[in-house]
């Protein structure tokens, strides 16, 4: 198979992990709250039309930003009874809880299969150590198959400024066209085209695709759906 990239870029929330919307029932259960504790399930609210997530209506009319978004949603969880179980908010506690599938499936072989294949793996994330603590992330054994990181909550920068883009590209140690991006946030992809990276949207609705996008790049069999 042809390869036109050599390395794997990947933002972590909804890209490589799962989303809230996708975890929030099992949570939910799991600690016996009710339904809809967090409020909204974003996207999948909208495709299915019984629900409306208006914060969702609210950061897609640009009144509020991502960050805003998923923090003011924790907060109504958390006033709605949402235990913090010991963490600083609830983003940590519900993907660092026991029982909770937090990983993308499609996004873990992927990883796997570049880290095997010898190719540069990265990570470019705007709060991956601010949501949930730099202690824990590198304790998982995924950790060590990404060669960088590149956190905006540590840098000062954030997507879609160039800064950030600029720093993961130079310690992947490849040229921006040799390396594929990919991030859930349509400003965030333009971000990464602005600066050369090929750059994939991921539609959370149909991960999936966006990986066999990648593993295509990349010279790697597709994997398809696994979950």
């Amino acid at each position: 198979m042809t390869r036109a990239c050599d390395g794997l870029l990947l933002d972590v929330g909804v890209v490589f992990f799962k989303s809230v919307w996708e975890v929030a029932d099992d949570f939910e259960r799991m600690e016996g709250l009710p339904p809809r504790t967090f409020p909204g399930r974003g996207p999948f609210d909208v495709q299915s039309g019984e629900f409306v997530d208006e914060k969702w209506d609210a950061y897609r009319r640009g009144e509020i930003g991502e960050r805003e978004y998923w923090l003011s949603s924790a907060q109504v969880a958390v006033d709605r009874g949402a235990p913090l179980n010991g963490h600083p908010q609830l983003m940590r506690a519900m993907f660092q809880r026991d029982g909770i599938e937090a990983i993308r499936p499609e996004g873990l072989a992927l990883l796997k299969a570049a880290h095997d294949a010898g190719l540069r793996t990265g990570i470019l994330s705007n709060e991956l150590m601010d949501f949930q603590g730099r202690t824990w992330v590198e304790a998982q054994e995924w950790f060590g198959w990404f060669d960088i990181v590149v956190d905006s909550s540590e840098l000062g920068a954030r997507k879609p400024d160039p800064e950030p883009y600029e720093v993961a590209i130079d310690l992947m140690g490849l040229p921006a066209d040799r390396q594929v991006f990919i991030d859930d946030n349509p400003s965030y992809v333009a971000g990464g085209e602005r600066v050369g990276l090929n750059s994939i949207l991921l539609d959370v609705l149909e991960p999936w695709v966006a990986y066999d996008q990648a593993a295509q790049l990349l010279g790697l069999e597709p994997f398809g759906r696994l979950s």
